[in-house]
């Protein structure tokens, strides 16, 4: 009786020992296919436009691997790191044991065939996720099937807060008409290197925060600190060299118009870059401005990495 079941037992487990070497042997023989997760930076699941990935936000995924060549293949997440393909036909395998390098890109978009750039237009900061660009490279092989994306911003991001000063009141701050100009509000996205270029001409005057005429339209995201009584405005703009510093406006209740200039040079150069007005992939620039009855004051720029600098003040009359 013990010699049958330890014959039993002998036979069951070299069965099962061939039946794991054999699926060993499909993985290792067969395509496998690539795992993908994302994160932005060193803060896994963010990005501009919010604070984590959104149900069905998407990014398109090209590589080779073997004699496969995959294009903009469009993964989604259901609001976490992990990523997963829409359409199983084109889910990415590897198909050798070598290394695989793959590019990505966010948001994702269905380009036409030999297609490699998007265009944006950042008038419309009511939509900033369609512009809020990202790009990453990543490696996998079959031994390490996951593909761990980090993605870096493209884009520049100006955060403008509006405080109170001098016979202003909140209500005030919350409805001043805000405008910018001197900046190329349209460019591309190029998905295949993550180069966001400006193009055209320069912006007219632009007034991106309680406009009459497009009052939905261009408004970007808006924070409302009622505490401390301040408006956060967040633009996101195309990387640029300035000639000039750029001409900015705020105009209170009863058409009392303020004016300044802005300029990034400082806070670039104490950011450790070169001392140019401009605005630089993947820098997010501070600045706070307080409106007075008698005029405005703009408080020196600094930068974050979205890189910290702090820069100089300038009056406005």
């Amino acid at each position: 009786m013990k010699t049958t079941n330890l014959f039993i037992l002998g036979a069951a487990a070299l069965a099962f020992a061939a039946c794991s070497n054999e699926e060993e042997a499909m993985v290792t023989d067969g395509p496998v296919a690539a795992q993908v997760t994302a994160s932005i930076g060193a803060e896994r699941n963010t990005r501009a436009a919010g604070t984590a990935w959104d149900k069905g936000d998407a990014i398109g995924i090209s590589g080779t691997t073997g004699d496969k060549t995959y294009t903009n293949v469009q993964y989604t997440t259901t609001g976490g790191g992990l990523f997963t393909v829409v359409d199983p036909v084109q889910a990415i395998y590897y198909q050798t044991d070598d290394e695989a390098t793959f590019t990505a890109y966010y948001p994702w978009e269905a380009l036409a065939d030999g297609a490699t750039t998007i265009s944006a237009d950042t008038w419309a900061q009511a939509d900033q996720k369609k512009f809020d660009f990202l790009w990453a490279r990543a490696k996998g092989k079959k031994a390490a099937p996951n593909v761990a994306f980090t993605f870096a911003h493209k884009m520049a991001k100006v955060v403008l807060t509006i405080k109170k000063g001098a016979d202003v009141s909140y209500d005030e701050v919350k409805e001043a008409v805000l405008s910018l100009e001197g900046f190329k509000h349209e460019g591309t996205f190029d998905v295949t290197n993550g180069y966001a270029s400006a193009t055209g001409n320069s912006s007219v005057m632009w007034e991106f925060a309680n406009s009459a005429d497009n009052p939905a339209w261009n408004t970007p995201t808006i924070v409302r600190d009622d505490e401390k009584q301040t408006v956060s405005y967040t633009l996101l703009f195309f990387p640029q060299e300035f000639d000039v510093p750029l001409p900015f406006s705020a105009t209170l209740k009863g058409s009392q118009s303020f004016s300044a200039a802005l300029d990034f040079s400082a806070a670039n150069e104490a950011a450790g870059g070169l001392k140019k007005n401009r605005w630089v992939s993947g820098r997010q620039y501070n600045l706070s401005v307080t409106l007075h009855k008698t005029g405005i004051t703009v408080d020196g720029c600094t930068i974050a990495p979205w890189n910290e600098a702090d820069g100089g003040n300038v009056d406005a009359e």
